[in-house]
């Protein structure tokens, strides 16, 4: 039975609604189109992380991608013309944890040999004043779109930004471990995500 997924800190929750592929596709390009893009920044790899926190088996584990990457632009006089566009390599989540890390790749869960991939795009992001901001996008994972908003504090200072954000998804709305555990009986819904990045000015 593969178990992965659950709660560790208490983090309101986000809505998560599935949408359809082709809308998801469509409606955002028509508007950026219009657009003047803000200020592209570039990844500082080795000083960013995307991590979850999870209980599983009745216990609390970490766990992180050690694979992903991300197209920014952002400027918070722009933020018409700010995005981002995060690419997640689904088979590099670890936990430490023998079980969990054995089953992550399988069709139950992130289903890497179909679905290498997944993505969070953002469509807006507006401001929430003393350096908070909110994105709304689209996270994509095995072939499906579903609508999550990210709430994320940035620092900018001379040519540096750092980014954190935290937010809790639901692994049953996003379809993941139905098969072995759609009841969370033995691994809980909420899984708690957590953003830190670096990134330099280009």
């Amino acid at each position: 039975m593969s178990h992965w997924i659950a709660r560790l800190a208490l983090v309101s929750w986000i809505s998560i609604t599935p949408f359809s592929l082709c809308n998801a596709q469509t409606a955002p390009a028509k508007k950026a189109s219009k657009l003047a893009p803000a200020q592209a920044w570039t990844l500082d790899a080795s000083h960013s992380q995307i991590g979850f926190s999870t209980t599983w088996a009745g216990k609390a584990i970490k766990g992180s991608f050690g694979q992903w990457s991300g197209d920014i632009r952002f400027d918070p006089a722009n933020l018409a013309g700010s995005s981002a566009v995060i690419t997640i390599m689904t088979g590099s989540a670890k936990t430490g944890v023998k079980e969990p890390d054995d089953n992550l790749p399988g069709a139950d869960w992130f289903d890497t040999r179909t679905f290498p991939t997944a993505h969070y795009t953002t469509s807006s992001i507006r401001a929430l004043g003393q350096n908070r901001y909110n994105s709304e996008g689209l996270l994509t994972i095995k072939g499906v779109n579903y609508r999550v908003a990210f709430p994320f504090n940035v620092k900018i200072s001379g040519s540096v930004a750092t980014m954190t954000g935290q937010v809790t998804l639901d692994r049953i709305a996003l379809r993941l471990g139905l098969e072995s555990d759609r009841n969370a009986e033995w691994v809980a819904r909420p899984t708690v995500v957590t953003i830190s990045v670096r990134a330099i000015k280009k």
